[in-house]
C-alpha cells in the first residue's frame, strides 16, 4: 500500500554495503523513534516500483551518500515538480555531483569538501538550531568530511571551516534542507544519538516535510522521579515543589524506613494525585554509618532501623545484592506480603512503574509485579542482573551505552519477560558529554559532597539532562535521590525545582506530566506504528494504524508557522490490531 501523501519515502541503495547501515542504525531507528509513516525506495531491488511510488509525498529524503545517483532522471523531474508544489527535500547524501543534472537542482552548490571534527551552530532562532546558541560547538570524537556551500540561496545552519554544511532554504512551495556533514555524524564512534544534537535531524525532517504532518512521536512532557525515598524530614512536603508546577513524580519506597507521618504524607499525595508509588526496597540506609551525614532535619516519629547507624542494611524484595541469585521462594511470598501489607495500611496502589532499588529485579518476582499491574521499567538494568557488569544489547531507540558501561535511553520490551517494558530516560556520561542523572549529586552537604548548597549547578545539570532528552524526542526528566533532599532546606530544593522548569519552559514547547502517566503513553505509542497519513480534500488528517495498545495515545500534528514549525496534539482511541481514524481537525 502507499503509505500516504503525509508520508516520507527515503531513497537507498543496499548495493553500497556501509553507506545502507549508517543510513539503518542512524536514519532508520530515528524515523522509527518519531512514528513517521513512510517508505523506501530501493536502487538496488530490480523489480518494479509502483507507478505511483514516488508521487504525493510530504518528504523525500536521500537517506546516505550515493543513494542520489542511482535515481534517474524522470524520477529526478518527479521530485523536483513535487518540491515546487510544496513537498520537501532532504538530502543526506554529500555526492551531489553524482545526482542526475535535474536533482542537483535542489542541492546547493558546493565550494569545498573539509575533514572537520568541530562544527558551529550559526543560525540564530531557526528552527533547526533550537536549544542551541549561535557559535555554540559540536565536537565530534573524530573528523568527518563536510561538503560545504558558500551559495547564498541557503541559509547556513551549521558551519564548517567557516562555510555551510547544514543549510536550508525553501523553493517554490517547499522547503529542502542539505545536511552536508552526512548521516556518520550519528555514529557513536564520531558522535552518536542522545548527546543533544538528535534535535538538528529530526526537526530538519519535521521542518522540510509538507504540512500537515502526523506523527506518534513522544509529547514532550517534563515530570520526575526520586529513589531511595522514606518522606525525608519532611514526610514528603517536597513533592509540592513538583506539584506546583504541574509535575507527579513517581517514588521508589525504602518501605521499612517510613514513619507514621512519612504514610500519612503518601496516602495524601496517592488521593490527590500528587504522586506514584513503586517499591524500591525494604531499606538501604548505609549513609548513616559515615561520620558526616548530617540532614537537615530528623522527624521524630522516623523509625531508627541502624540504630544511629550501628546497623545498617540493604533488604530487597527478590535479589541478594551481594550474590545475585534470588532469594529463597519462601522469603520471597514473605516480601510481597509485606510489601502489600504496607501500601494497603496506607490506602495506596502500588504503580504501574517498576523502580527497584539498584534497578534489581529478580526473575522470580516478575510474576508478582505483574499481578500487581506493575511491569514499566523505570531504571536501564536487565531484568535477573545484579547493578554492575550488564549484558550488552542495542534497546530501541538508538542503543545507547555510556562510557560507564550502562545503557542510556531506553523504550523497548525487556529481553527478560515479554510483558515488561523499559520507558526509561536516564543520562549517561559520554565522551565530549559528561552528566549525571542525579541533579544534586556532588552539589549538596550529604556525607561530604560539598560543603554548602551549589544551586546554580544543580540547577544547570538539571536543565541540561531535560534540554538532552527533549532534543532525542524522549521526555525530560527531574531525577535525585532522596537522601540529598534531606540535606537541605525546602527553600532550597523549592528554588532548584523552580528553576528548572521555568527555564526549560521559556525555551522548549514542554507539558508538565505524571512520571507513571509518561510511561503509559510511551508504551502505547511504541506498541503501535503509523502506517498512512494523508490529508483529505479539506486539508484534514486521515491516519492508519496497525498494532494493539491498551488505551488513548497521542497524534501529534505538525504545522508551519512563520519560519518554524508548531505541534498539536489530539488523542487517538485504543488500537486493537488496526485503526483508521475519521478525518481529523486540528
Amino acid at each position: 500500500m502507499h503509505a500516504g501523501n503525509r508520508s516520507v519515502l527515503v531513497m537507498i541503495d543496499s548495493r553500497i554495503a556501509s553507506e545502507k547501515r549508517d543510513a539503518e542504525l542512524e536514519l532508520f531507528t530515528m524515523l522509527r523513534h518519531l512514528g513517521l509513516a513512510f517508505e523506501v525506495w530501493e536502487a538496488a531491488d530490480s523489480f518494479p516500483s509502483a507507478p505511483a511510488h514516488f508521487s504525493d509525498r510530504a518528504l523525500y529524503v536521500l537517506g546516505h551518500d550515493g543513494a542520489g545517483r542511482a535515481v534517474s532522471s524522470a524520477r529526478a523531474r518527479q521530485i523536483v515538480a513535487a518540491v515546487q508544489a510544496g513537498a520537501g527535500f532532504l538530502s543526506l547524501d554529500r555526492r551531489v555531483e553524482e545526482w542526475p543534472a535535474e536533482l542537483q537542482a535542489l542541492a546547493p552548490k558546493i565550494a569545498g569538501r573539509w575533514r572537520c571534527q568541530d562544527l558551529q551552530v550559526s543560525a540564530p532562532g531557526h528552527y533547526l538550531s533550537a536549544g542551541h546558541a549561535p557559535g555554540s560547538a559540536w565536537l565530534l570524537r573524530q573528523a568527518v568530511v563536510c561538503a560545504c556551500t558558500t551559495d547564498a540561496d541557503w541559509q547556513a545552519i551549521v558551519t564548517a571551516n567557516g562555510q555551510a554544511t547544514i543549510a536550508v532554504r525553501t523553493a517554490g512551495g517547499g522547503r529542502q534542507v542539505f545536511f552536508g556533514c552526512g548521516i556518520r555524524v550519528y555514529r557513536e564512534d564520531v558522535f552518536g544519538h542522545g548527546r543533544g544534537y538528535d534535535g538538528m535531524l529530526w526537526r530538519a525532517i519535521v521542518w522540510a516535510a509538507a504540512k500537515p504532518l502526523p506523527t506518534r512521536s513522544m509529547p514532550p512532557y517534563l515530570t520526575a522521579r526520586i529513589d531511595d525515598c522514606n518522606g525525608a524530614y519532611s514526610a514528603f512536603g517536597y513533592v509540592e515543589a513538583f506539584n506546583r508546577h504541574g509535575i507527579s513524580p513517581n517514588l521508589g519506597l525504602f518501605i521499612d524506613e517510613m514513619g507514621p507521618s512519612d504514610w500519612a504524607g503518601a496516602t495524601r499525595l496517592f488521593q490527590k494525585k500528587g504522586a506514584d508509588f513503586s517499591m524500591h526496597a525494604f531499606r538501604d540506609d548505609f549513609y548513616k554509618a559515615r561520620s558526616n551525614y548530617r540532614p537537615y532535619a530528623v522527624l521524630a516519629d522516623k523509625p531508627d532501623l541502624s540504630n544511629g547507624g550501628k546497623v545498617t542494611l540493604f533488604e530487597g524484595l527478590g535479589l541478594d545484592h551481594d550474590t545475585g541469585l534470588n532469594l529463597p521462594p519462601a522469603q520471597l511470598r514473605r516480601n510481597v506480603q509485606r510489601m502489600d501489607d504496607a501500601f494497603a495500611a496506607a490506602g495506596i496502589r502500588h504503580s504501574r512503574i517498576i523502580n527497584a532499588h539498584y534497578g534489581e529485579v529478580s526473575y522470580t518476582s516478575i510474576p508478582y509485579f505483574l499481578e500487581r499491574g506493575a511491569s514499566l521499567l523505570c531504571n536501564n538494568n536487565i531484568p535477573g542482573q545484579l547493578y554492575a557488569n550488564q549484558p550488552l544489547w542495542r534497546p530501541r531507540p538508538y542503543g545507547l551505552r555510556g562510557i560507564n558501561g550502562r545503557s542510556g535511553t531506553v523504550i523497548d520490551h525487556a529481553p527478560a519477560h515479554p510483558e515488561l517494558f523499559f520507558a526509561s530516560v536516564v543520562y549517561l556520561p559520554y565522551e565530549y558529554a559528561p552528566t549525571h542523572i542525579d541533579i544534586l549529586n556532588g552539589y549538596v552537604p550529604f556525607i561530604g559532597e560539598s560543603p554548602t548548597v551549589k544551586r546554580e549547578a544543580a540547577i544547570a545539570r538539571g536543565c541540561f539532562n531535560v534540554r538532552t532528552s527533549l532534543d532525542m524526542m524522549a521526555w525530560g526528566l527531574i531525577m535525585t535521590h532522596e537522601e540529598r533532599i534531606d540535606a537541605i532546606s525546602l527553600e532550597d530544593w523549592d528554588a532548584i525545582v523552580s528553576a528548572i522548569v521555568e527555564t526549560t519552559s521559556k525555551n522548549w514547547d514542554v507539558i508538565p506530566a505524571s512520571r507513571e502517566e509518561v510511561s503509559v503513553i510511551c508504551q502505547r505509542l511504541f506498541r503501535t506504528t503509523l502506517v498512512s497519513a494523508a490529508v483529505d480534500a479539506d486539508n484534514r488528517v486521515v491516519c492508519e494504524l496497525s498494532g494493539k495498545n491498551d488505551g488513548p495515545s497521542p497524534l501529534t500534528i505538525w504545522l508551519n508557522e512563520g519560519d518554524g514549525c508548531r505541534r498539536v496534539i489530539v488523542e487517538l482511541p485504543q488500537v486493537d490490531g488496526y485503526l483508521q481514524t475519521e478525518p481529523l481537525a486540528y
